[in-house]
């Protein structure tokens, strides 16, 4: 009997010094649980989670209704790609691009879709607006003339009265700048007037009253596709034309926001640009009197345009600087780190 009691107290010693040792190293083994986090790393994931998931406000975005230019935008508000990203996006029409800075300043809007001039123009006087991406590369008008016309090249309008929607407008900038490298000087040689857009500039070209006018999409299409008239001098060079732009602060204050709307732009330009067609549809709402086939040709021309990455480029910002100074915008040079931020693009 004694032999097996102390059998047994062994064997009930041996027992409780293993599970000591297991339960020892169950604990040295075991994770630590998500409460057992440092209290600085708890606070900042929780902020991290509720900025994730904080829902995007309302964008006002003011542009000159009528044209194409804007057309990522425009896609996107018709399709609801920006409210898929909980971003709501209203659009305010302006008559004119100068309307819609004004809006800007006073806060009624929080960015506009516009000339990089307006831009260059804030700079100079030191009020903080930049642009954060750029949706055409170009000046954006065409000089179209009747087909007859006996012009092959711009450097034949030597006495020849062209239209521009208005003096000191893009479209008068980029005819003046398709002068250059002729022996044409657009303020001896020809007669520049302001003549509107739309129904107007059609009218003046149809009539005689103009040898041509600078005209943009997708009214140029339309002209076109008549057979009635052809483009005489399509601007190829690079120029920031119509970009993003927004008051700093606001944009401080609402990154998200800003970081949203561009990246659904890019979005949409790398679908768009490889299936035009699929455009056609959600744009057909904005120009209903333009036939499919058309509208199509007119969203291509606009695409071919859109900058790599929506980015601008120093050569684009300096081209339009020197033609604002020379045209009397600025007085200044404006640096392109003082315009731009590019930082809120993809």
């Amino acid at each position: 009997m004694k032999v097996k009691s102390s059998v047994l107290l062994i064997t009930i010693g041996f027992l409780v010094m293993l599970a000591a040792c297991s339960g020892g190293n169950e604990a040295e083994q075991s994770a630590p649980e998500p409460n057992d986090q440092p209290a600085e790393q708890q606070g900042a994931a929780e902020e991290n989670d509720e900025a994730a998931t904080e829902p995007l406000g309302t964008m006002k975005v003011g542009l000159v209704c009528g044209g194409m230019t804007p057309l990522l935008a425009q896609i996107g508000i018709n399709d609801g790609s920006f409210a898929a990203e909980g971003l709501e996006v209203e659009e305010i029409c302006f008559s004119s691009g100068a309307d819609a800075v004004q809006a800007l300043v006073g806060g009624s809007i929080d960015a506009n879709l516009g000339s990089y001039e307006h831009v260059l123009r804030f700079a100079d006087n030191e009020l903080d607006v930049k642009t954060y991406g750029q949706l055409y590369n170009g000046a954006s008008y065409s000089l179209v003339v009747k087909e007859d016309a006996p012009f092959q090249d711009i450097s034949e309008l030597a006495g020849e009265t062209i239209a521009v929607t208005r003096a000191g407008s893009l479209s008068d900038t980029a005819l003046r700048k398709g002068f250059e490298g002729t022996d044409i000087d657009p303020d001896r040689d020809v007669e520049i007037i302001g003549s509107g857009s739309g129904a107007t500039m059609l009218a003046a070209i149809e009539n005689n009253q103009v040898a041509g006018g600078m005209v943009s999409e997708p009214t140029v299409s339309q002209m076109v596709a008549t057979g009635d008239y052809r483009v005489l001098y399509d601007p190829d060079f690079d120029y920031a034309g119509i970009v993003v732009m927004s008051m700093a602060d606001w944009v401080d204050e609402h990154s998200r926001e800003m970081e949203t709307f561009l990246k659904v732009m890019l979005d949409i330009y790398e679908r768009s640009v490889e299936d035009p067609a699929s455009v056609v549809e959600v744009m057909q709402g904005n120009f209903p009197e333009v036939p499919p086939d058309v509208l199509q040709m007119a969203i291509e021309a606009q695409l071919s345009k859109v900058p790599d990455g929506l980015r601008v480029t120093e050569a684009g910002a300096e081209n339009v600087v020197e033609t604002a100074i020379e045209l009397g915008v600025i007085e200044q040079p404006v640096s392109y780190e003082e315009a731009v931020d590019l930082s809120y693009l993809p």
